[in-house]
């Protein structure tokens, strides 16, 4: 049987970045992806903060576009934040750091899907893999196995890892690269509009010369009769504020996916530990999940260094994660989850309070209390204006 010390189970940023740091240190390290190259299948729309990337990319090829602003455009206006981000696409970016990841010593499979895993006892994880095409199965061993295989994770075999009572939050959104960039190439455009979706938005991200375009709603919407597909053609075709730039452009790719927006309850037990979208480290308020999972791979690498040093795997140990987790990650997307509860419950007084709470608290800072008044009781009073002089900086974390 294969032996390593460690499994990383998923190749997309969160587990190439955790297989680099590991191996970079001399662990052994075995980094497991399903598709014939990382990135291959995302719904994501590849925007996140700049800092991110320099700390693990040194190829400005990588980078679609460099945006310097975030608008927001709600039925009653606009505010803008200042920023420093980046698009990148996935399929490319991914890649870039599942390579980085092998030319640091990790040992990478391709075309392989981790079909069962058990842990025989502590420090020995047993995974079971399936080539995808020769349909051939293989076990291999570990001392720790690392699930950052997305919302459907192999990790759920474990209750303590159980993502069922989140699925009701979570999202799914449909994206097109479309040919062409139809608004300003450094700006990033978030439609928010009950007539996209009560509890949801749609996006223009500019690439070097195509555009991510896409829209996103939670389960529970979808649930209610929204259709997802249907509402991205509307907002290709018809809505007013992006038909005119959209309608007619030819569409050059399509995906669509899950996006697991809520956090599960534990992230470490003996032998095991979880990160990134398979932990639903992703923003309930917009679905940016690219800097929480660079920031998990970030917590957990040293306390697995710490527990191959000291041959302890105990979720004692283990434990240390979710508290190297906590300022990283975990205290921001459970405040945003306190947030996204707010908003889903103001849906009972109807489908533009979602907006409305989202513009009234989130963007809070950027209305005088009169014009936040305004906000939720629109139309009534007329429409609310931004505060003129304001030059807030907006980071996904």
């Amino acid at each position: 049987m294969e032996r390593y010390d460690v499994i990383v189970v998923g190749a997309g940023i969160a587990g190439s970045v955790l297989a680099r740091l590991l191996a970079e240190k001399g662990v052994k390290v075995l980094l497991v992806e399903k598709d014939e190259y990382s990135g291959k299948t995302t719904a994501c729309g590849g925007l996140f903060d700049r800092p991110y990337f320099d700390r693990y990319v040194d190829d400005p090829s990588i980078i679609e576009q460099e945006i310097k602003r975030n608008v927001f455009i709600m039925p009653w206006g606009e505010v803008t934040y200042e920023c420093d981000q980046v698009t990148v696409k996935r399929r490319k970016f991914d890649r870039y750091l599942a390579e980085r990841a092998q030319q640091s010593g990790a040992h990478l499979v391709t075309l392989t899907k981790a079909v069962d895993y058990r842990v025989k006892s502590l420090g020995a994880v047993e995974v079971t893999l399936n080539h995808r095409k020769s349909r051939e199965t293989r076990t291999v061993q570990a001392k720790l196995v690392a699930f950052a295989d997305g919302p459907h994770t192999l990790a759920k075999a474990n209750p303590l890892f159980n993502y069922e009572p989140n699925r009701p939050y979570w999202a799914y959104a449909y994206a097109y690269e479309v040919e062409g960039i139809p608004i300003d190439p450094q700006e990033i455009k978030i439609y928010l509009d009950e007539r996209i979706a009560p509890w949801g938005y749609g996006w223009i991200f500019p690439n070097r010369n195509d555009s991510n375009i896409g829209v996103g709603t939670i389960q529970a919407e979808i649930d209610r009769g929204i259709k997802v597909k249907e509402k991205l053609f509307y907002f290709i075709e018809e809505y007013e504020k992006t038909g005119p730039l959209l309608k007619d452009r030819k569409i050059v790719d399509k995906k669509g996916g899950f996006i697991p927006m809520w956090l599960i309850q534990h992230f470490a037990d003996d032998s095991q530990v979880v990160l990134g979208d398979a932990g639903g480290m992703v923003s309930p308020l917009f679905g940016a999940g690219i800097d929480y999972a660079i920031e998990a791979a970030e917590a957990a690498a040293p306390v697995i260094l710490e527990a191959l040093a000291h041959n302890d795997f105990t979720r004692h140990r283990l434990q240390r994660y979710e508290a190297n987790l906590e300022d990283r990650v975990l205290k921001d997307l459970r405040k945003q989850m306190l947030l996204a509860k707010i908003i889903i419950h103001s849906l009972r007084f109807g489908k533009r309070f979602p907006v409305k709470i989202l513009a009234a608290i989130a963007f809070g800072a950027k209305y005088n209390r009169w014009n936040k008044i305004k906000i939720l009781t629109y139309p009534i009073l007329g429409k609310p204006k931004p505060l003129t002089q304001d030059s807030q900086f907006l980071s996904h974390k």
